[in-house]
């Protein structure tokens, strides 16, 4: 079982309501990280049994994440190096 986190309550309490409407076990707590000293700093956990393929495609829609996720990431936008000035 691998611990997914959210920044959002709102995010994993939705997907919380999800998976228990699809019969899924689930666990949502506080944890803090490492030097957190603040408590609104605090990531939200989410531990869901059983742990499998659909938990992981529902963690994408509902904006969490797992540690060591390695998938490919979207490639980032092509940006300009320097800002562009308007003429008026």
């Amino acid at each position: 079982m691998a611990p997914i986190y959210f920044d959002s309550d709102d995010d994993a309490t939705e997907l919380v309501g999800a998976l228990q409407t699809e019969g899924y076990a689930t666990t949502l707590r506080r944890e803090g990280f490492a030097g957190e000293d603040d408590s609104d700093d605090r990531a939200w956990v989410l531990l869901v049994t059983p742990f499998d393929d659909r938990v992981v495609e529902m963690v994408d829609v509902y904006g969490g994440w797992l540690p060591g996720d390695d998938r490919v990431v979207p490639a980032l936008l092509d940006l300009p190096d320097t800002p562009k000035r308007l003429n008026h």
